[in-house]
């Protein structure tokens, strides 16, 4: 078990110190800290990245000279996925609350950064049952759109919304922002449970098909 978490949390926390590092060194002379949304929609893009580059790295027959079931080998990428979305949402607090912690805004921020987390928990797992089910040159043409998609559609809609305000950038829809605490630890709650069930559903894929891990 140990050689899968390492092979694979190499990507992930490369990909995590490429998020965080600009940030955390440049978020004191930012003159507009509106742009830490384009940093909260870039998680479920990042964290996409990692599962690609992860899952091209091991091969059927890597995993199969490993003592471990299929079930264990699930058990291991899905926690691994969930445990680095906890630092994305951590580093994001951390810069949320230095960077418009005394504002009205921090709290549309914040909605911001648990609903992108919340999306991308489950979206790790649809790429996981995607790599397993159809192999991963399916997953890479399909990250890699998203991706591009992604990142043209967070800046655009980032920058127009900045011109608008002046300043601030996307911030969550206002029933979170603006409604109780209770809203947004449902949401996290019904990501997990959505997260775990589709665990039920790796594992099944992953015991019947024979594509490249």
């Amino acid at each position: 078990m140990s050689a899968i978490l390492r092979k694979s949390s190499f990507f992930f926390i490369t990909h995590l110190c490429t998020f965080s590092i600009p940030g955390l060194a440049t978020i004191p002379i930012w003159e507009n800290a509106g742009m830490l949304s384009v940093m909260a929609l870039w998680v479920p893009l990042w964290l996409s990245s990692s599962v690609l580059w992860s899952e091209r790295q091991e091969s059927y027959a890597f995993l199969r000279t490993l003592p471990v079931t299929d079930r264990q080998v699930v058990r291991a990428k899905f926690g691994l996925a969930l445990g680095f979305i906890v630092l994305y949402w951590a580093i994001l607090a951390l810069l949320i609350r230095r960077a418009w912690g005394a504002s009205p805004e921090y709290a549309g921020y914040m909605a911001l950064a648990s609903l992108t987390c919340s999306l991308a928990v489950v979206l790790a797992a649809v790429w996981y049952i995607v790599s397993w089910r159809f192999g991963t040159t399916v997953l890479t043409v399909a990250v890699i759109a998203l991706l591009v998609i992604g990142l043209i559609m967070a800046l655009a809609a980032n920058m127009e919304r900045m011109v608008k305000t002046h300043g601030i950038g996307i911030l969550a829809p206002r029933w979170l922002a603006e409604g109780p605490w209770i809203y947004q630890v449902l949401l996290f709650a019904a990501s997990l449970a959505a997260y775990f069930g589709l665990m039920r559903v790796a594992v099944r894929v992953k015991e019947r098909s024979e594509a490249n891990l």
